[in-house]
């Protein structure tokens, strides 16, 4: 499986070192630091542990205005708090790569999510 950034989507300048929780992986561009095989156990915005792991792509501008898929990343997400997005992704739809899930990013109760439906990056 490739990996690419969760931040800046970059999948060349990555390096790895082995830690005790596993495999800590470094973005030469952006500098984000994350584990290369971590799944979120409980949902950040509910506390439910009924997640499920779906397919999210990594867009880029390729062109222009022409939108490109350079990679893919799997997401969390909680079969109560993101319900609707889950239920498109168990459709065949991507899920958007603008999307933030509620299971993995703690989400207030008055906050509205805007494109949902969206395959475009922001």
């Amino acid at each position: 499986m490739q990996q690419v950034c969760p931040s800046c989507g970059e999948s060349e300048e990555l390096s790895g070192r082995p830690t005790e929780e596993g495999i800590r992986i470094t973005c030469g561009k952006c500098g984000t630091d994350w584990l290369r095989d971590a799944v979120a156990a409980t949902c950040a915005t509910c506390g439910g542990t009924d997640l499920q792991q779906r397919p999210q792509p990594v867009t880029a501008y390729s062109r222009g205005t022409q939108v490109s898929i350079v990679g893919w990343r799997t997401v969390a997400l909680c079969v109560t708090c993101d319900a609707d997005m889950l239920s498109r992704s168990l459709a065949g739809k991507p899920v958007p790569g603008s999307y933030v899930p509620a299971a993995t990013h703690r989400r207030d109760p008055d906050d509205t999510v805007s494109d949902r439906g969206s395959i475009l990056p922001r």
